[in-house]
């Protein structure tokens, strides 16, 4: 299995209301969620500038897990904002686009003025995995052409459904043929 690239996507999504209660101080709430899309293509042939791709699904991407945090916020100065962000976040690139919306819907003119906000930000992060398609079983060595294919779950490699399962239930192995990848 050859790994062609891999490209990451954001989605963010701001929200802003105003505190109804005057003693709370303004905040950001920020839900971070991530992805991986694992998406296999054909090799290419030599002379030919197109392969079909074929998406084999979005899952919760296990090198990161989903987070929710809050930060008390003394302004929305854009320059606060990024201050703020990048110290908790780590990511000078992740808090620079963030502050942006940010303070686009702290300056919304439909929000009461001196009033604290609560500013909901939801982060939405995939990464595309594009994976070539292998030609062959390495369980049983016959084309994949003739039966269905399935992958290794985490490492993705590629095997005969039935063959994997066979693998997995009758012969009482719990990792990947190819890598040892431990199933589950």
């Amino acid at each position: 299995m050859d790994t062609k690239s891999s490209e990451r996507f954001l989605r963010i999504q701001a929200t802003a209301r105003a505190q109804s209660d005057s003693s709370y101080s303004s905040g950001v709430v920020i839900f971070q969620n991530h992805h991986v899309e694992i998406l296999l293509q054909d090799k290419q042939r030599s002379g030919s500038s197109s392969c079909l791709i074929e998406t084999l699904g979005s899952h919760p991407d296990p090198c990161r897990e989903g987070s929710t945090l809050y930060l008390d916020f003394d302004n929305f100065t854009p320059n606060y904002i990024f201050r703020r962000l990048a110290e908790e976040l780590n990511d000078s690139n992740l808090a620079r686009y963030m502050r942006d919306y940010i303070f686009d819907e702290s300056q919304r003119g439909d929000l009461p003025q001196g009033q604290p906000l609560l500013i909901t930000v939801l982060v939405e992060s995939a990464r595309r995995v594009y994976l070539e398609r292998e030609e062959t079983c390495a369980i049983c060595l016959d084309d994949f052409e003739s039966k269905t294919m399935s992958m290794f779950p985490g490492c993705f490699h590629q095997f005969h459904r039935e063959c994997l399962l066979e693998w997995i239930e009758r012969r009482g192995h719990d990792s990947c043929p190819l890598c040892r990848h431990p199933f589950g």
